[in-house]
């Protein structure tokens, strides 16, 4: 990737001698005002400024037009930031800097010297970043508690699963990264690339990410490593074939494509932990029993769901080499969320199967697979919370 931002450099000197200079200057003085934002100004300098930087970037779309839109975004996120008084410090400035330097495989001063030498100041750079990050903490505080809130016990279940039924594999990918805003794009590469000759081709061209120039190829990664909508998107796909379009957490789009699959350890009994309820319903035979059992039946679709029944409810996780005999055996022919009745002592006793899953010290926490679901919801909060201060902002035009 460093070599591909030496050679956009390089093109960016010679388009820098040309086009882009007299357009800055035929705006008149170039710290007078292009646009005001709800009052707050975007100056010609600054117009000039984000345009020579997403270009150099090799940033996709018409970048005359980018360039306003990002700068009108970046202001409207400060405002925001402002209204509720979220302030960032320098180190976590200089921290966000040093992240984004780091996906070009360059230290920060490595990185701002050649965006100097491109006429690209490193307030320029540290103004970009700036945005990027308070827009977060504004994103954190008004969605953050509720989008943990919204995220239900089955999502997490599904999730797990997702995850630890996969535990032991790892995938060679290739990746297309692409703006929030081309999910047209997301979508036609998805139904169009066909082999990985094409998707190298593809990835070239208008992948944003530090892999394309090697044509979106990365290192094998384990699945647990990777993001939840990755994961899920790559069930059920065998070599050669590429995902639909992935929402990323940061609001990206992705389409991968899946070069091979490593089955790298053995599942065994003694790495399988089965998650399983049981319900003992009282009053086996009577009117009252055979109601809430016949309830059960017809309400219940996952484990979570016995809690509305009265009755005595325990739920555990145990492997599946310290089950006792008999339960293991009950339990081997069901599904997921598959549930088995029988009686015992005058009483309905229900047993559920949750979920099956590997053991390992790579297991996820449950805590930390909600706060990733929300996450992911909080994405899509966060676009529409943007349109919405757009459509409601002042805009004028200098």
């Amino acid at each position: 990737m460093r070599q591909t931002l030496v050679a956009a450099t390089m093109l960016f000197a010679l388009v820098l001698g040309g086009a882009l200079a007299p357009a800055a200057q035929a705006q008149g003085s170039p710290f007078a005002p292009r646009l005001l934002v709800d009052g707050k100004a975007i100056t010609n300098y600054e117009y000039d400024q984000r345009l020579r930087f997403m270009t150099l970037l090799n940033a996709p779309g018409d970048l005359v037009k980018e360039a306003e839109r990002t700068l009108i975004e970046d202001r409207l996120r400060l405002i925001a930031a402002e209204k509720l008084k979220l302030r960032l410090t320098p180190q976590q400035i200089e921290a966000g800097m040093a992240e984004f330097a780091g996906r070009f495989q360059m230290e920060v001063p490595e990185f701002v010297e050649i965006l100097e030498a491109n006429g690209v100041a490193a307030e320029t750079f540290r103004d970009f970043v700036r945005a990027g990050l308070v827009w977060r903490d504004v994103i954190r505080a008004k969605f953050g508690p509720a989008a943990l809130d919204s995220v239900m016990e089955p999502e997490i279940d599904r999730a797990l699963s997702i995850l630890t039924q996969r535990a032991t594999t790892r995938v060679l990918l290739s990746e297309i990264l692409l703006p929030a805003s081309r999910k047209v794009l997301a979508d036609e590469l998805s139904k169009t690339l066909r082999g990985e000759a094409a998707f190298a081709a593809a990835a070239r061209t208008h992948s944003i990410g530090p892999s394309a120039a090697e044509g979106g190829r990365v290192d094998w990664r384990n699945v647990l490593s990777l993001p939840l909508p990755v994961a899920a998107s790559l069930e059920g796909l065998t070599a050669g074939q590429v995902t639909a379009p992935v929402r990323l957490p940061d609001g990206r789009y992705a389409v991968y494509l899946l070069r091979q699959v490593e089955l790298r350890d053995t599942v065994t009994p003694q790495t399988t932990a089965v998650d399983h309820a049981r319900l003992v319903i009282g009053g086996a035979g009577t009117p009252a029993g055979d109601a809430v059992l016949a309830q059960v039946r017809a309400r219940v679709d996952s484990c979570n769901d016995l809690n509305a029944f009265p009755g005595q409810l325990t739920r555990e996780t145990v492997a599946q080499s310290a089950l006792p005999r008999d339960l293991a055996a009950a339990l081997a022919p069901l599904d997921e969320n598959e549930l088995a009745v029988s009686t015992a002592g005058g009483a309905h006793v229900v047993l559920m199967l949750c979920s099956r899953r590997v053991l390992g010290t790579g297991e996820p926490d449950r805590q930390a697979v909600r706060t990733r679901l929300a996450e992911n919801k909080v994405v899509g909060q966060a676009e529409l919370y943007l349109q919405q201060l757009r459509s409601n902002a002042r805009i004028e035009r200098r």
